[in-house]
């Protein structure tokens, strides 16, 4: 019985944990537009933001009086600006809902300056408005920030207000317009899926069907970069009179996150290259694994199969015939002196 205080008294610190709110989740889904195309909430990406600059940085529940958090950091360039500003303000609805209406929270003018003075009588530094400094925004993408581009391009109002629904339905016409990747401020992430089917017959024996599938992740630089390309290679290519190969290649490439930019015309011929060589070497390994296994099944044939002649020697019935023949076979007298 001594022992069941103890137990309660460990369990005690337990209960903390065990009812702890994670504050970076919405409380309905009036966020899921947001949710379904950066791939976290917009609280998660505002504390991730936070933590560029401040490891122990861990968001709790904002204040429903605007603004809702203040950029309090010691080392603030991660907050210090209109986009930080902004992913707080989405935050605000993200934990307590988009209301009966569905119109989220706005907040009236001169709430973004107060965001700045963080309860004090002066600005944080260094402030930017639709951007970060050069090197938030560089850790931004190293760190697989997604960043909507209307914070860089519309979402600002220099007298400090903030208009969800404005902000949101501007988003959603982005989205739209950019098939959903409306990240475009970091360094591109492509991802090549290419797939290979290989065809081989050999003396119409052995027919041999094959599906390759290969998925390779490429970092591209901030060069241009369209939203989808699509490459396909054809090659058929007659090996032998009786040994006939098909290859056929297709390549595509689609976007995942671009600032805007192209695909370079030697990235482009480099895929190409590689798909039809990887295709050339998978042909030609099937091919000789064919043909050895043929010449093997042939000398196995021949080592095995009953000899179809033997050796015959006609022998004559006629009693002189064979006196003649028994002569012949003999050998000549060796003469003597």
């Amino acid at each position: 019985m001594t022992s069941l205080p103890k137990i309660l008294f460990g369990l005690s610190f337990l209960v903390p944990y065990l009812f702890a709110q994670d504050h970076t989740q919405c409380v309905d889904s009036g966020s899921d537009w947001y949710t379904s195309v950066a791939g976290e909430t917009p609280c998660r990406t505002y504390e991730r933001l936070r933590q560029i600059c401040n490891s122990n940085y861990v968001l709790g529940a904002l204040n429903p009086n605007t603004p809702p958090d203040t950029c309090n950091d010691q080392v603030a360039d991660c907050c210090c600006n209109s986009i930080a500003f902004g992913l707080s303000m989405l935050c605000l609805t993200c934990q307590h809902g988009i209301g009966p209406n569905g119109n989220g929270i706005d907040a009236g003018i001169g709430a973004y300056q107060l965001y700045l003075k963080h309860g004090s009588n002066s600005f944080c530094t260094p402030n930017t408005n639709k951007s970060f400094t050069n090197d938030i925004q560089t850790a931004v993408c190293n760190n697989g920030l997604k960043i909507h581009d209307n914070f860089y391009d519309a979402i600002f109002w220099a007298d400090g207000p903030w208009f969800y629904t404005w902000s949101r339905e501007q988003m959603e016409k982005t989205n739209a317009a950019d098939g959903n990747n409306p990240f475009t401020h970091c360094t591109s992430a492509a991802v090549i899926v290419t797939t290979i089917n290989v065809n081989v017959t050999v003396h119409n024996a052995f027919p041999i069907d094959v599906n390759l599938t290969s998925t390779v992740d490429i970092a591209f630089p901030p060069t241009s970069l369209p939203q989808s390309t699509s490459i396909s290679q054809s090659n058929i290519t007659s090996l032998t009179d009786s040994t006939a190969a098909s290859a056929t290649s297709a390549v595509t490439l689609t976007q995942a996150e671009s600032s805007s930019k192209s695909l370079s015309a030697g990235a482009i011929a480099r895929i190409v290259v590689g798909s039809i060589a990887f295709v050339w070497a998978i042909t030609l390994s099937l091919v000789w694994l064919i043909r050895r296994r043929q010449r093997q099944a042939a000398i196995e044939h021949s080592e095995t199969s009953a000899r179809p002649f033997t050796a015959y020697t006609p022998v004559s019935r006629n009693p002189e015939g064979r006196l003649r023949e028994k002569e012949q076979r003999e050998l000549p007298p060796v003469y003597t002196e």
